[in-house]
Formats: structure tokens, sequence, C-alpha cells
């Protein structure tokens, strides 16, 4: 018997995937291969069925990067969610039909390192200085995409991002859009928790949305010389405490391992928490004078890497050494 989209919960549809990869490991297998290659091929199948399944998707994504505020999703949301594709991939994953691509694609998109690679397939893209500017726009628009859309859709958690940012980092990689995307992530509730568990249903009551916040003092932030490094800081603030400032002092702590792993958000807090007499500049101007510092420049250099805000994190090495 048929299950209608509007009525599946989230795991039992999650299990009927599952099931089909169990059963499906070859063309699963081969599937992994095609997106993995570096010509793209897989990844264009995929931008190709959506755009058969929501008519005018590229057009959407194509004026959205003429937007000046390109962070913002929501249009592109609001697009995906009125063609219904939920429904329409419940519909079709259960047509079983031969040449269909939706089931190995659920089975990749639940399973798979899918996230993780186009996050990081895009990250590459903006490096490479043989990129055009329109196509690290577009690199950009789908990292953010990516990584909020698969927490939306319950198909990553934000530690898990959290993770895959420890591990690219661990073997050298740059990626500045994903730390901005993960830094500045709010905390919005999921498709289980919006439709009290089913897809593609209306939301039964509201909820809250905003900004979780991440409690960790500052002494358990700086693990070593905790005396002396929180009066640099004290020293630091009293004169410097612009956004960009804020966000250059958490970059130079960052790179030089003088704090532990930890966001923007949770420096911010911690800062604030812990000098309640400093009146310090919000955490939204924080965050965008953050992402602006890190934004990839030609030759695989940020902006803060150029100029005079390379002028400016050399002073904080030079106060931080006296």
């Amino acid at each position: 018997m048929k299950i209608l989209p509007k009525t599946i919960k989230h795991e039992k549809f999650k299990e009927m995937v599952r099931l089909w990869l169990d059963t499906h490991r070859e063309e699963y297998c081969a599937f992994v291969e095609e997106v993995s290659k570096r010509d793209r091929t897989g990844l264009i199948r995929i931008f190709q069925y959506a755009q058969f399944v929501a008519p005018g998707y590229a057009k959407v994504v194509m004026n959205k990067l003429s937007d000046k505020d390109n962070e913002d999703l929501s249009p592109i949301e609001k697009f995906l969610t009125d063609a219904d594709i939920a429904s329409k991939m419940v519909d079709e994953f259960q047509s079983q039909r031969p040449e269909s691509i939706v089931p190995v694609m659920l089975a990749w998109l639940y399973f798979g390192n899918s996230w993780e690679m186009m996050v990081a397939y895009n990250e590459e893209t903006i490096q490479d200085k043989n990129s055009s500017f329109i196509d690290r726009l577009k690199a950009r628009v789908v990292i953010y995409a990516a990584i909020k859309g698969s927490i939306k859709n319950e198909h990553r958690t934000k530690e898990d991002w959290e993770h895959f940012r420890k591990v690219q980092k661990s073997m050298g990689s740059m990626i500045p859009v994903t730390d901005s995307a993960i830094d500045e992530m709010e905390e919005e509730p999921t498709n289980s928790e919006a439709n009290n568990g089913e897809i593609g249903d209306e939301r039964k009551e509201p909820l809250k949305r905003g900004r979780k916040k991440i409690r960790a003092s500052l002494d358990t932030l700086i693990p070593n010389d905790t005396d002396r490094m929180k009066g640099k800081i004290s020293e630091f603030i009293k004169f410097r405490s612009s956004g960009s400032d804020i966000a250059m002092l958490y970059i130079y702590l960052q790179e030089e391992s003088h704090i532990g792993s930890c966001d923007i958000t949770t420096f911010h807090n911690a800062l604030s928490e812990h000098y309640p007499e400093h009146k310090f500049v919000g955490l939204r101007g924080v965050q965008k004078a953050h992402q602006q510092l890190v934004t990839p420049m030609l030759g695989g250099k940020r902006m803060i890497d150029l100029g005079q805000d390379r002028k400016n994190l050399e002073n904080i090495r030079l106060h931080f050494a006296a």
C-alpha cells in the first residue's frame, strides 16, 4: 500500500531508505563513485533532477547571487517549499522506477558523506585561483545551503559539522566559508519539531526561535598561561573593541592556539560575561566582521592577510608577545 507523503513520519521514511540501501549496494556504490568524480557528472545529475522536480530552481539561485546579502537563503528555501519537493520525492521513491535517481540519491544524502563532500568541493572551488567570481559566489551559496539545509532536514547536526570542521583543519584545509556558516548558525526548529514528525505537514503550534547561547567561561577557553592571557585581553579591549577588533582578536587566539576550539559566538559570550563592566559590540556585528576578514581572496589569501588588516593582526601579535 502506498504511503501518502503528508502522513509518513520522518524516521519511518528514513528506515525505508535504509532498507532500500541494504538491498541495492552495488547501485549505491556506483552512484557514490560517480558523484565523487572531479568532473562533477554525478552532481550535475542531481542538479538536473532539482531542475526537473522544481522548474526555475537555477533562476532562483542565480537571482540570489546578484543580491548583496547572499547569506539569506530564505528565497531559495521558500521556492523549494512551494514546489513541495519533499512530497514529490516520497512519491517517486515509492514508485521504484528503474531509471529514477531518487532512491540512490536519498540513500547517499542520508547515509553517505554527501553533504560533507559538497561542502569540501565548493571550498576547493573558492580557493582555486582559476575560479571566476561568479563560480566562487555560487560555491559560497552552496556551502551555506548544504550546512543549514542538512541540519534543517535532520540529515546532520551542528555537532556533525563541528566534527567535519575539525577533521578538515587537521588535514590542513582552509574552510573559511564553512567556519562562517557554522559560527553564524541560528538555532532553528527542525522539520520534526516544526511538523510534529510528519513530512510535508503544517506546523501545529508556534515554536520559539532564537540563537542558542553556548556557555563557556574565559578561564575554560584559555587552558594555558591563563592569567597573563586574560590580562593581555583586558588591556586590548580597553582601546580596541569594535566588531572588527573582536573578530581579529578571536582569529589571532585561534590560530596561535591560545584558546580552545570554539566558535565566535562562544568567544563573544565568554568575553561579555568575564568583563561585564565593558560594553561590547553586539554579536551580529562581530560575526559580520569575522566573515569579512576570512573572505577568500585571490591566491588562497583571506582579507585579513592583506593591507591594513594584516598590519592590525601583526600589531595584535606584538601586543601578546610583549
